[in-house]
């Protein structure tokens, strides 16, 4: 302190007192006469004192054993030698994977590398640029002049006037790189700056991406908490819980310190509450009895920090990733489930927030992973959007907003088996009744993705609603090996039930063996108003209910395939299943050239019941229907078939020109009838069908003449695409041609 300046009893009154008091400890070696007329005292603090030794605020470690990154310690050291600055980040986790650690390790490795001293600075929480200056005052005895303003001048002026020798400054867990560059040292100089960050910062030759632990060295780690003998002793179910953790460091720090805490507590019983309670879990949550770990928070408060840094759209988007199994993901598949997003856009989202935040991990060309624990916290924000506290319900209605927008796509995903992850078994079995909603949340998604295609193959109300669903789980053994199967039904009786209830017990007796009592039960079950009865073993798997229901569906449209039962136009295919039906009313078996009046066709219609007939017959009738309402709306009287039909129906003796003309007529019809099949019933299925890809095309064979007295014409095949509208058939002695539209472009 100066009081060069205090020179007048009018500014400070009190000046005798102060002079009084600044001499009053003075000590000399003899007398000190001072008189009473001072008129200038100068007092100079001395020079602060020189650092000794090396500068350095490195925190404090709690790791005893630094296992598993001596490789990357090395390669550490090899890059801040041909770099001034260098970015510690992590491949498979957003954090715990040992960023800060590294770094603080590192430090302690190298401090005589750095003779300039070792400066800590914290990114996150405080601002550098003070703590800069302040680590200069109180570790090198440095004060920036006060003229100089600035903090950015400041901490210039102490890039200056470090000490001598090479300095390492290292600043963690950095979330803004841009606000912090100003105040970083000069480049090309003898200073290096280690960043440890959650982001993707810098070229990768700057950049030390951490992987999570190799399986060895998590049980090394794993060792060095709670001992070897206690982790030798149940190696298999150590390497199980190393597994679970996904061999993440946080993870396994904060589970050994609890099991080292619980000395009575076995490996299994800590694996079972880790499967039991998950992410919430005690083990993985930072206790304040442990305050010397490097991190302060526990796994699920780690990744809750990238979480925040995310926009709306990247978080639905890791959500829905974390719905499939721990394997690569094709994002080729993963822009089909998003097909009203532009492909570049869900692009960016990847590469600006997942990737940059380590929430998922590029695993080959267009492949991408979710960490095991990444997966296991995007859960929880899966359930949290959803407004659900069940995670079985949350993916369900996540994968129906999938099947409502691109329904083959859900196919491609159950084919792949991506879905085929279980829920916990550890926790008490599912309720049928909870089971039952995901069926009837996967069959209304069904309804809505493939349109008109559910009134053939979905349960319905006349008013396209869907009908109560019964559930019930029933114990099976056989063998002494217990089974539970998932019984279901849906209900068309007249009682107001709600939407998914108990199955009656009666169903029981309907699953089981086919004895005397079986009859009665099934007649009254219908009586009762059920219908439709599944019985399935009973899987615990996110793909369960979809698998379930997708393959009723396709067992269903199999059936009518194999049937010719679905419902077209009118046109050939129409025209054929209703002829069949008129000659059965009629009573015209094998009559071809003779039209048959519309007047007599109503008149057998009217008094039809189709409840009576086969399905296949009750599809013939519909056809009929509709093919005597288009007779109408033409002004026609009479149903008959195209003239090159009849003529090949009655001639005895066929020409190649009969021939040609019968079998273009077919197939030409035939595949005007499958293009109104596909328009109505498969529009969204168009791009996996193979009729998408040879229409316009040539039809290349050889047509067989039927036998005599026979129906049928054999022909040997294969469709060529054309570049132009036009539909060949060529045969050794025929060759002709006929034109139509391109039906699908």
């Amino acid at each position: 302190m100066s009081v060069d300046e205090v020179s007048s009893e009018e500014n400070y009154p009190d000046l005798q007192q102060m002079k009084q008091s600044i001499l009053e400890n003075v000590q000399v070696g003899g007398n000190l006469t001072t008189g009473d007329n001072i008129q200038n005292i100068s007092i100079y603090q001395s020079e602060p004192p020189k650092p000794v030794g090396i500068p350095q605020n490195i925190p404090y470690t709690g790791a005893t054993d630094f296992v598993g990154r001596s490789k990357e310690l090395e390669t550490l050291h090899q890059k801040l030698q041909r770099a001034d600055c260098v970015a510690i980040s992590a491949i498979a986790g957003m954090g715990g994977v040992g960023k800060t650690e590294l770094a603080i390790q590192y430090a302690l490795a190298h401090r005589e590398t750095y003779q300039g001293g070792i400066c800590w600075l914290q990114a996150l929480e405080q601002d550098v640029g003070t703590q800069i200056v302040n680590f200069t005052q109180v570790h090198l005895g440095l004060n920036p002049p006060k003229d100089i303003k600035e903090l950015r001048d400041q901490v210039r002026w102490c890039w200056q006037h470090w000490q001598e020798g090479n300095v390492l400054v290292i600043l963690d867990d950095v979330n803004d790189y841009t606000q912090l560059k100003p105040y970083l040292p000069p480049p090309a100089s003898r200073f290096r700056v280690l960043l440890t960050t959650r982001l993707r910062l810098l070229k990768s030759s700057e950049r030390l991406e951490l992987n999570v632990l190799a399986p060895d060295a998590a049980i090394a780690l794993l060792e060095s908490l709670i001992g070897i003998e206690r982790v030798q002793g149940k190696l298999e179910v150590a390497r199980e819980l190393c597994q679970w953790l996904g061999c993440l460091p946080l993870g396994l720090e904060l589970v050994g310190r609890y099991l080292d805490r619980k000395s009575s507590l076995s490996l299994a019983e800590m694996q079972r509450r880790l499967h039991e309670k998950r992410l919430e879990q005690q083990a993985l949550k930072t206790p304040k009895s442990e305050s010397d770990m490097t991190a302060h928070l526990g796994v699920a408060a780690a990744f809750e920090l990238s979480w925040k840094e995310l926009s709306p759209a990247a978080k639905e988007l890791g959500c829905f990733l974390s719905l499939f199994d721990l394997v690569p993901i094709s994002w080729l598949l993963v822009e089909q489930c998003f097909p009203d997003r532009d492909p570049e856009e869900l692009e960016e989202i990847r590469d600006d927030f997942l990737l940059d935040l380590h929430l998922i991990q590029h695993e080959a060309k267009e492949t991408y992973r979710l960490h095991e624990l990444i997966r296991e916290f995007l859960h929880t924000k899966l359930v949290e959007s959803k407004q659900t506290n069940n995670l079985n319900q949350a993916i369900a209605l996540t994968i129906a907003a999938i099947v409502q927008r691109n329904p083959v796509c859900l196919t491609e995903i159950l084919k792949k088996r991506l879905l085929d992850w279980s829920f916990t078994q550890d926790i008490s079995q599912p309720s049928a009744l909870e089971l039952g909603w995901q069926v009837r949340i996967a069959t209304q998604a069904w309804i809505d993705g493939i349109g008109s295609l559910a009134n053939l193959v979905v349960p319905r109300h006349n008013d396209g609603s869907l009908p109560p669903l019964g559930v019930r789980l029933v114990q099976v053994t056989d063998t002494d090996v217990h089974y539970t199967y998932f019984q279901t039904g849906w209900y068309f009786g007249t009682d107001s039930l709600e939407d998914v209830v108990e199955l009656s017990p009666e169903v029981e007796k309907l699953f089981a063996e086919h004895d005397s009592g079986f009859a009665p039960e099934v007649e009254k079950l219908f009586t009762m108003g059920w219908n439709y009865f599944t019985s399935t073993p009973l899987k615990q798997q996110a793909s369960g209910a979809w698998q379930r229901t997708f393959e009723q569906i396709v067992d269903s449209l199999s059936q009518l395939l194999q049937q010719r039962s679905l419902p077209v136009e009118a046109g050939y295919l129409s025209l054929e299943a209703a002829w069949h039906a008129a000659l059965h009313l009629s009573k015209r078996h094998h009559s071809y050239a003779n039209p048959i009046p519309l007047d007599e066709i109503e008149a057998h219609l009217s008094k039809v019941r189709n409840s009576c007939f086969s399905l296949m017959m009750q599809h013939c009738l519909n056809q009929l229907r509709i093919e005597v309402e288009s007779c109408r709306a033409k002004g026609e009287t009479y149903l008959s078939l195209p003239s090159s039909v009849q003529a090949f129906r009655t001639t005895q003796v066929l020409s190649p020109e009969l021939l040609l003309a019968y079998t273009a007529d077919i197939y030409q019809g035939a595949i005007e009838g499958y293009q109104q099949l596909v328009n109505t019933l498969f529009p969204k299925f168009l791009p996996k069908l193979q009729l998408a890809s040879i229409l316009p095309a040539r039809l290349v064979g050889v047509v067989v003449p039927p036998h005599q007295g026979s129906d049928s014409v054999s022909i040997s095949w294969y469709w060529e695409r054309l570049p132009f509208r036009a539909v060949f058939l060529d045969n050794s002695r025929i060759s002709s041609r006929f034109f139509g539209r391109s039906y699908l472009g």
